[in-house]
């Protein structure tokens, strides 16, 4: 089994529901990032982008799930386009943030409700005191073009979906064993997890890993820095549901 697989144990623990949600996150999750020259030279443009965009979600209230859903969009458009010399060439830093934005702008249509947050970066984000950096119509055209690039295809299993995944196999093994996992435990776990993914997305592990490996790292993290199960009981958990081949250490 590869190291990113994962094995859930049904005879011990009744978990077919969330083994076909959980599959069918498989299927749309971000594959690693293949880090060639090109990319490698590109780490610390995007560390600068993915830095200013958190910026952008934390100003303006947007949920972690259209963060993680904005940089998988910039991820993944970037690296079909890395090898594209003329374009790279030509990717001047007022275009690289209109790629970021429109990125952003991508994620919100999917994931947030009622925000106008447009009039907000012309006004006191993308604004000199003289012009504008990019219309409303430059930000459409280059939402096609991603779109185009990605072949629409921009609904990429985000870490907080497998995080929400691993929590219900975590809370249900454990209350199967007459283990008590109340609400502010799972909470505390979900939390740290959360927090260690967002703090790590500019780590090199985030763009090498599969989606589901990359949460599922930061989720047992997690629940050994929560210290509510002793070592053997977390590995009896592992053995029991999960085969992951090796561990991060942030």
């Amino acid at each position: 089994m590869s190291s990113n697989a994962i094995s859930f144990d049904l005879n011990n623990i009744n978990l077919s529901s969330i083994k076909e949600e959980y599959l069918n996150l498989k299927e749309e999750e971000m594959k690693p990032i293949e880090l060639n020259n090109s990319f490698v030279s590109f780490l610390e443009t995007r560390t600068n982008m993915i830095n200013w965009l958190t910026f952008l979600c934390n100003t303006l209230n947007f949920t972690d799930q259209t963060l993680f859903r904005c940089v998988s969009i910039f991820d993944q458009y970037i690296s079909k386009i890395i090898d594209n010399q003329k374009e790279m060439e030509e990717m001047t830093q007022g275009k690289l943030n209109l790629i970021a934005i429109s990125c952003l702008s991508l994620a919100t249509k999917l994931e947030e409700v009622n925000c106008n947050y447009i009039a907000f970066l012309n006004e006191k984000v993308l604004n000199t005191p003289n012009e504008k950096l990019f219309t409303n119509t430059d930000l459409t055209n280059m939402e096609l073009a991603i779109l185009k690039e990605l072949k629409f295809n921009t609904v990429y299993s985000t870490p907080l979906d497998f995080l929400e995944i691993y929590t219900k196999i975590f809370s249900n093994f454990f209350g199967e064993k007459n283990i008590s996992m109340n609400e502010q435990i799972i909470s505390n776990i979900r939390n740290i997890s959360i927090n260690l993914i967002k703090n790590n997305i500019n780590n090199i592990s985030y763009l090498l890993n599969t989606t589901s490996h990359f949460s599922y790292l930061c989720f047992m993290h997690s629940v050994n820095e929560i210290k509510v199960i002793n070592s053997l009981g977390i590995k009896q958990f592992e053995n029991a549901i999960f085969n992951f081949g090796h561990q991060l250490v942030f």
